[in-house]
């Protein structure tokens, strides 16, 4: 009898400091991105939000339903010319919001791209999103909601 009390005794604090299990089920996109595959879109932010996820909390195929909601993609820029020389930068603001266990976390993260050229001229005046850009911004966003 000894033994069993003992027994339940471990097996409950075991599972008294157990974490619990999250897994990214949904990326919802009100933003507007060109140019990037929708499904590989979805794919990149799940991956990234499992990546940063998996520092804090547990992450598992059946865990509690994680919600990555990409409220908005901004990219203003600015820059100036002279001459034949000319220098650009733009801002990629990536805002989202988390739903994890029934509460909302939102967050912004933001990266800088500088462009300078010389007798160069820029194709488009509005620049592509630069995947590496957004996937930075994005991861930014997702620590500060996270409180990574």
């Amino acid at each position: 009898m000894k033994k069993l009390l003992i027994t339940l005794l471990m097996l409950g604090s075991l599972t008294s400091f157990s974490q619990n299990c999250y897994t990214v089920k949904e990326v919802k996109n009100n933003g507007d991105i060109e140019g990037i595959n929708p499904k590989r879109f979805t794919l990149g932010v799940k991956q990234i939000t499992e990546e940063l996820l998996s520092e804090k909390y547990t992450v598992c195929e059946d865990g509690n339903p994680v919600i990555v909601t990409i409220e908005s993609i901004e990219s203003p820029s600015n820059g100036f010319s002279l001459g034949p020389f000319e220098k650009k930068r733009k801002k990629t603001i990536v805002k989202i919001t988390i739903n994890m266990d029934n509460k909302n976390y939102e967050g912004e993260g933001q990266s800088n791209t500088d462009v300078q050229s010389t007798f160069i001229e820029l194709q488009d005046e509005n620049l592509p999103f630069e995947k590496s850009s957004f996937s930075s911004a994005l991861k930014k966003s997702l620590q500060n909601a996270l409180n990574i």
